[in-house]
Parts: C-alpha cells; sequence; structure tokens
C-alpha cells in the first residue's frame, strides 16, 4: 500500500537525510475534535472522553499521519508549504492492524454504553469528521520512543520503505539536493516534479522531470 506524506521544503530534506519522520502527539493535533467524536451533550461523557485522550496520551501513544494521494492540491496548499514543499511515498504493508483509514463522519456520534469495553476505545483514533476526507487520511499508532529535544521521530524501515520524492509545483529544490539528502537511499528513490493538471483539478507528474 502506498502512502504520502507532506512536508515544506526544510523539514522534507531533513527527514530524507536522517531517514526518518516525525510523530505526532496526540495533544498536538491539528483539529479540536481530535479522539472526541462522540455527542458529548452530558457533562459526564465529557469528562469520560477527555480522561480516555489524556490517558492515550499518557500511555505514550503517537500517530503517524499520512495521505493515500498525492494528487489533490488542497493538501500540498495546507500542508506542503503551498506546493513549495515536498512529497515522500512510502510502501507500507496492508495490515489493517498496523495501519487504518481514517473514517469520516459528518455528525457526532452517539456515546457508547461502555466506552472501556467498547472497540471504540481504540476507533476514536481514527474518526474524523467529513470536512477532513479531502485528506484520504491514512493513521498508523505507534508508542512513543525516547524523546530528541522533545520530538519523536520513527526511522524509515522495511514496514515504511520510502519510495518516490515528488517534489511541489513551487518548490525551488533540484534533483541534485534530493539525491544529496537521500544519500545511500537515492538509487532506491523514484523522482519527480509536479505541476498542476491541465484538464482536472488535480497536481500530477510534470513530463518534463525534475532539473
Amino acid at each position: 500500500m502506498r502512502v504520502y506524506k507532506f512536508l515544506n521544503d526544510h523539514f522534507g530534506l531533513k527527514s530524507l537525510s536522517e531517514k526518518r519522520i516525525k510523530i505526532s502527539e496526540i495533544h498536538e493535533l491539528n483539529d479540536p475534535f481530535e479522539l472526541i467524536p462522540f455527542d458529548l451533550g452530558d457533562r459526564r461523557h465529557r469528562v469520560a472522553m477527555l480522561r480516555t485522550r489524556d490517558q492515550l496520551a499518557a500511555d505514550g501513544i503517537g500517530i503517524l499521519c499520512f495521505s493515500a494521494t498525492w494528487h489533490d492540491p488542497v493538501i500540498w496548499a495546507h500542508y506542503s508549504d503551498k506546493h513549495k514543499g515536498i512529497c515522500l511515498g512510502f510502501e507500507i504493508p496492508d495490515n489493517k492492524d498496523l495501519y487504518r483509514r481514517v473514517r469520516y463522519e459528518p455528525k457526532r456520534l452517539p456515546f457508547p454504553k461502555d466506552l472501556d469495553a467498547s472497540t471504540e476505545a481504540r476507533d476514536i483514533l481514527f474518526i474524523k469528521y467529513s470536512n477532513w476526507a479531502y485528506e484520504q487520511e491514512v493513521r498508523v499508532c505507534i508508542r512513543l520512543p525516547q524523546a530528541e529535544s522533545g520530538l519523536h521521530f520513527c526511522d524509515f524501515d522495511d514496514t515504511m520503505r520510502l519510495k518516490e520524492v515528488i517534489v511541489g509545483a513551487k518548490c525551488t529544490l533540484s534533483m541534485s539536493d534530493i539525491k544529496q539528502a537521500l544519500g545511500s537511499l537515492a538509487d532506491q528513490v523514484t523522482l519527480a516534479k509536479a505541476r498542476a493538471g491541465f484538464t482536472e483539478f488535480e497536481v500530477v507528474t510534470d513530463q518534463r522531470g525534475l532539473k
């Protein structure tokens, strides 16, 4: 299964050079409704839900966030510095125990009768409001390794193999810049330049290639 990580040019090169990507901690995710997809009109439910979210964070659970596509121009605009960054394409196992697609819901869900005993306790990590659906997000929950300067990272490995680097339509990085950052991986990774499509609202491969 191919998934994509969008980064600005600075952190994109840094990720390639260090052969790793940053893991998001639960409390730093950009959606205030993360892990609270249920109707919380009842105060008791709010207390229980926030306690569950805080416990997951305290247990050291982090999230790797990817997209199932690199063709959406809105994702490039939001997560790759207005098309001035890069996109990393990874091959991951087609294993639902490791990687799961986010489920998008238009309305808050009924609060489960027994949150702790329900599969919903884990599912809350993979449910978001439907207006986020353009992201086509794929997530993996991972135990946070030891922090480095307050940040946590996941190394490229056999369960997350870098296969391609797509350079944004407005990105000024050259092929030489990307290959230098890739180092020993340069011969194993496909490089491409992106451009705006001519007939659809989509980002496509620039056939002129990366210079």
